[in-house]
């Protein structure tokens, strides 16, 4: 019997100090190339040719929620609305499931995405809310990648912490690598809130440079190029603007009046300038209201009109239209001063109602001074009567 007993007594040892097994490999996914390929056409814009991957994927059942989002957002870009909100709804499920488990940082960026295009901002803003929480606490690492900067930009953007947003989206858009055309939205997404946020709070150089390096890559917008335009309005750089107004044209010529007005208009203020900054009466152009403004433009037309008439008046129009009488000199130079200082005015006028967006072309249209924003003749006196004629 005391056999026996040593024999278990060692047996027990030995299964004592036996060594764990080995933990079990992470299970392959034999379809990681099926949705990287998935991804980067959704980066790349390609929508159509994404759509068809995520659908086989789907019909793999091989969708997680940052998938489905992104099935998501291609039916709806390929204007399929009934099939983006059933995959829309099948997103907040799996992402609302998915962020009560460890998690990357797509979880929350694309959950609180979703709740966004559900009409649900305050769940928006609570996702972003505890995701950059975590990531402040250092639960969450700091992304490393430029992707992962944009992510954390638009949570913090999601809660309206401007600055916070700003400074993630400039690492952002520093560190995109648009060579494989991946990220090109982001991009634009990117810079456009960081020139926004710059204009508004009118730090015109950092607006500037945002809009300005958004115009270089080729992915810029009509918004974009009028981002521009405005910001180098207000900084005084009016052949610049005409050039920014100019190629919101051509990025969309058939919805574009209101950018060739404001254009014609920068253009006329560049040997203008300095313009003025406020009225004959003190009240800054920034200051007036629309109506004011309105004012201010149709009282400078007549004026311009007024001078005009006066030199058609000394000059003695034939029934062609054609000066009969030479302006005397002195009367010809205090006319050209008062004219060059009444297109001042309204020049100046016409640039803040085209920055606010207030409507430039119907205004002028239906005030009857659009004649004086593209004929340089309307602000140029007749030339004397040839000698002897």
């Amino acid at each position: 019997m005391p056999t026996i007993l040593a024999a278990v007594a060692l047996a027990a040892a030995a299964a004592a100090h036996k060594p764990a097994p080995a933990p079990s490999p992470a299970p392959v996914d034999d379809l990681a190339p099926e949705k990287q390929a998935a991804v980067l056409q959704y980066d790349k814009g390609d929508y159509a040719e994404a759509l068809g991957t995520l659908q086989q994927l789907d019909n793999a059942r091989a969708l997680d929620g940052p998938l489905l989002y992104r099935l998501f957002f291609c039916q709806k870009a390929l204007g399929h609305p009934e099939d983006s909100r059933k995959a829309l709804d099948r997103a907040r499920e799996a992402l609302e499931a998915e962020i009560g488990k460890p998690h990357a940082l797509d979880v929350p960026f694309y959950l609180a995405n979703t709740y966004a295009n559900l009409g649900r901002p305050q769940d928006a803003k609570n996702t972003a809310q505890s995701a950059t929480s975590d990531v402040e606490a250092g639960k969450v690492a700091v992304p490393k990648t430029a992707i992962g900067e944009f992510q954390l930009g638009k949570l913090y953007q999601d809660q309206g912490r401007q600055s916070d947003a700003v400074a993630h989206y400039r690492k952002a858009a520093d560190g995109f690598d648009l060579a494989d055309g991946r990220y090109a939205g982001n991009l634009r997404w990117a810079l456009r809130y960081v020139g926004n946020a710059a204009l508004g709070t009118n730090d015109l150089p950092a607006a500037e440079s945002a809009f300005a390096k958004l115009a270089t890559t080729g992915t810029a917008e009509g918004p974009d190029w009028d981002g521009l335009a405005t910001t180098r309005v207000r900084m005084g750089k009016y052949a610049e603007a005409s050039e920014a107004w100019r190629s919101s044209v051509k990025f969309d010529p058939a919805n574009s009046d209101d950018a060739r007005y404001a254009a014609r208009l920068a253009e006329q203020a560049v040997p203008l300038a300095p313009l003025p900054a406020k009225t004959p009466g003190g009240v800054a152009w920034s200051a007036m209201t629309q109506a004011d403004l309105e004012s201010a433009l149709k009282e400078q037309a007549a004026a311009a009109k007024a001078t005009m008439g006066r030199a058609s008046e000394a000059m003695k129009l034939d029934p062609s239209g054609s000066p009969t009488v030479a302006l005397d000199s002195k009367l010809r130079e205090e006319l050209t001063g008062s004219l060059k200082k009444t297109r001042a005015l309204f020049v100046a006028a016409g640039l803040e109602y085209s920055v606010r967006h207030l409507g430039i072309r119907e205004t002028a249209f239906r005030e009857g001074y659009a004649v004086q924003i593209f004929q340089e003749r309307a602000w140029e006196l007749p030339a004397d009567p040839a000698a002897g004629s």
